[in-house]
């Protein structure tokens, strides 16, 4: 194939120095910094936009704004800020702006004038060195003269303040961002502990903040860095799905990162230990050899212990007898629905009739479903009320649908407060109902786990359903794999397949791939397929070309709406990014744009929703279409079923494109087709759990591309589990005591 020329980057604008007055705001957000201002330069009538993280400042402030002049399309000539500086004028005039405007308290455009008449252009020197002085002007008392030099001060702190960040590397918008966390006392915070930047302000990191330690002096095996080391890599741990890690570990892992010994690192976790930022458990229920004790997060061992005991008192009471002869119940459904129940289905609707606490788990096509519908079907005859709930919005709306039963998220059910924070639903509040059934519990975390046992009362049954072999919790914990392997609780394991769909290869593949078998190809009419690639260029080939060709007109799919590409990582060659980056290019080439990084957003665009927003109702994994896209205010406007949210920039960071996605993120939804590509890149995520949840995300379609070595790799590497946790112990330990 003929290589075509890449074109010449075009030259950058240079860089330019205009001092002025930030005379407006035309959009500002103070929570990211950024702004679009109106700025008048200085000599000239008419007035320029400056785009840049200004929104710290306000109107009738004099600046020094460094950037690069562009001529925007659609907004026309435009300064884009990379830094500036807040300037005292020094005029006459220019001072008595100053004092007028609302950077100074107390002070309006008469008495400025007073002031000036009195001062001229030592008017400033005058009020920083002899306030004194100021009682000659008439009308000037000792409060607005204390006000009016407090403010003027105050503009001058401030600006050292950013200057001193920016000389030690930090960039503009992280500097207005740490400016409003601490005001002008900003410098002598960051200097007397640097660390603190880690922990209260949003987007400085532990290398940022250890960089700015060592540039200040801070000696490297101070107190404030070892305490700060250790909690970054236990906070790293936590990302990673742990809730401890063994107290050698994490001392090794902790002297490594900041080049210590590692005594000196064990020496200080006594003193993090007294002040309650971690919890150490020697216990032997979590390390019965005693070699090694588990560090904590405080949260989470609060939460860890949480679930353990409300699931041990759970286990041991005596639930509110529901006066429902399971036997009896499941012959009438199978009557009714036309179904026949197998020896496993019926134990698990007698189990979660009779017991506290059961679990239900399987794969693909084994009846789960079935199950709560009998369940649903059995509690309205016997006018008992049953609720359903997922950790996910999808994962939620998906149990509706299968159901017919009303379903909710477990925020959601437990009344989550957008303003507070809080749940409020909980032991004080509990959830009215006879039966709750929790759907997609391999998705649970840890913390979501310990709020929803709390809001669960005595009467109340309670059935976790889910499939342990996918993949667990994006969040800390591996609660329904603990649940399951402490063996307390009455497990029904659902192994015989049902739902085939004519013989689906989705579903024969998926159970085979468990018991250690390579995926293979199914009829060539049939739904699961795998391609093999030469090489990683190969695959991210092959992917464009079955997305954008192939599978649409063989099958009938949209591309966009039916089609999801997942991926094991974002990065690498043929990641969820550069695929994202094929697919845009291919499915949707032109349009309106704007780039966030390296991302783009172009209208028509398929997106995803990746945090919860319960104030706008929209969840983790939601896909939408970017509808429009505002340049100017780096804004974007995304249409979900029938409603259209827009993004302002500071939100932009909840979305990504949406062609492609990982497989995590894909937990508890289900698509018409997904095609997932392998290679040896992603050999660090190439796990059989993966490809498993992979592979039960599709409906009615399956494709898997890649050299037969990533394939082989994911399927012999059965490591999983192997997160730290101590559920399962602590529960062992609850229920064996008296």
């Amino acid at each position: 194939m003929e290589q075509k020329p890449e074109k010449a980057s075009p030259t950058p604008p240079p860089i330019d120095t205009i001092e002025g007055t930030l005379e407006g705001f035309t959009f500002r957000n103070p929570e990211t910094g950024f702004a679009v201002v109106r700025f008048r330069p200085d000599g000239s009538s008419g007035r320029l936009s400056a785009v840049g993280h200004l929104a710290q400042l306000a109107e009738g402030q004099r600046l020094r704004l460094i950037g690069r002049r562009v001529d925007h399309p659609r907004f026309g000539p435009q300064i884009q800020v990379e830094s500036f500086e807040a300037v005292l004028p020094t005029s006459v005039e220019g001072i008595r702006a100053f004092l007028a405007s609302s950077l100074v308290r107390g002070i309006g455009p008469a008495t400025a004038e007073r002031i000036t008449d009195q001062f001229g252009a030592e008017t400033l020197r005058v009020i920083e060195e002899q306030p004194e002085r100021l009682r000659e002007v008439p009308g000037l008392g000792t409060k607005r003269i204390a006000e009016l030099v407090e403010s003027v001060r105050g503009q001058r702190d401030v600006q050292e303040v950013m200057v001193f960040l920016r000389a030690h590397g930090l960039g503009q918008a992280l500097a207005a961002r740490i400016v409003k966390r601490y005001g002008k006392g900003a410098t002598a915070l960051i200097q007397a502990n640097p660390f603190r930047l880690a922990d209260e302000v949003i987007g400085v990191g532990f290398r940022t903040a250890d960089r700015l330690a060592r540039e200040l002096g801070l000696a490297a095996d101070s107190r404030e860095r070892v305490h700060a080391g250790t909690l970054h890599v236990l906070e790293q741990a936590v990302r990673d799905g742990h809730c401890f890690l063994p107290r050698g570990r994490l001392v090794e892992s902790t002297a490594q990162l900041l080049d210590q010994p590692v005594s000196r690192v064990a020496e200080e976790l006594a003193d993090l230990r007294l002040q309650g930022r971690i919890r150490v458990d020697p216990g032997p229920e979590l390390d019965p050899d005693g070699a090694d004790s588990a560090v904590y997060p405080k949260l989470l061992d609060l939460a860890e212990q949480g679930v353990a005991t409300r699931l041990a008192e759970m286990c041991a009471a005596e639930a509110a007898d529901l006066a429902i002869d399971a036997v009896r119940a499941c012959t009438e459904f199978e009557l009714q629905s036309g179904m026949h129940l197998p020896v496993a289905q019926r134990e698990a609707i007698h189990n979660a009739l009779a017991r506290p606490v059961s679990v239900i788990t399987g794969g693909p096509g084994v009846g789960k479903t079935t199950i709560v519908r009998g369940l649903s079907d059995i509690l309205r005859k016997h006018d008992r009320t049953l609720l359903l709930s997922a950790p996910t919005g999808r994962a939620a709306k998906r149990l509706e649908e299968s159901t017919g039963h009303p379903a909710s998220t477990v925020h959601r059910l437990l009344d989550w407060q957008v303003g507070t924070g809080r749940f409020l639903r909980d032991d004080q509040n509990p959830l009215q109902g006879d039966l709750l059934v929790l759907d997609e519990v391999s998705m649970l975390d840890i913390q979501l786990a310990y709020h929803l046992l709390r809001a669960i009362p005595p009467s109340m049954r309670l059935v976790l359903l889910g499939d342990v072999d996918q993949l667990p919790s994006v969040g800390p914990g591996q609660v329904l794999h603990d649940v399951i392997v402490s063996e307390v609780v009455a497990v029904t394991r659902l192994t015989e397949v049902f739902r085939q769909r004519g013989a689906s290869s989705i579903v024969e593949n998926a159970h085979a791939l468990l018991r250690g078998s390579i995926p293979t190809s199914g009829p060539d009419d049939g739904d699961f397929f795998v391609i093999e690639a030469r090489n990683n260029a190969h695959v991210r080939e092959l992917v464009r070309e079955l997305v954008a060709r192939r599978i649409p007109r063989r099958f009938g799919f949209d591309p966009q709406s039916d089609i999801q590409v997942l991926c094991p990582m974002y990065r690498g060659h043929a990641g969820a990014d550069a695929i994202n980056q094929d697919l845009q290019d291919a499915l949707n080439p032109t349009g309106h744009e704007l780039a966030r990084g390296s991302r783009r957003f172009r209208e028509g665009d398929k997106v995803m929703q990746v945090r919860n927003d319960y104030e706008l109702d929209l969840f983790n994994g939601d896909t939408g279409r970017i509808v429009s896209v505002d340049a100017g205010e780096g804004a974007v406007e995304v249409r979900f079923g029938e409603r259209v949210i827009r993004y302002p920039s500071s939100d932009l960071d909840a979305l990504v494109p949406a062609y492609a996605i990982t497989v995590h993120r894909a937990q508890g939804s289900e698509y018409p087709a997904v095609v997932v590509p392998l290679t040896t890149d992603h050999y660090v995520m190439l796990r059989r759990n993966l490809l498993y949840t992979a592979i039960t995300r599709g409906r009615s379609l399956v494709v898997l591309v890649g050299p037969a070595r990533a394939l082989e790799m994911a399927v012999q590497n059965h490591a999983q589990n192997d997160r730290h946790s101590g559920l399962a112990a602590r529960l062992r330990a609850r229920v064996a005591a008296p």
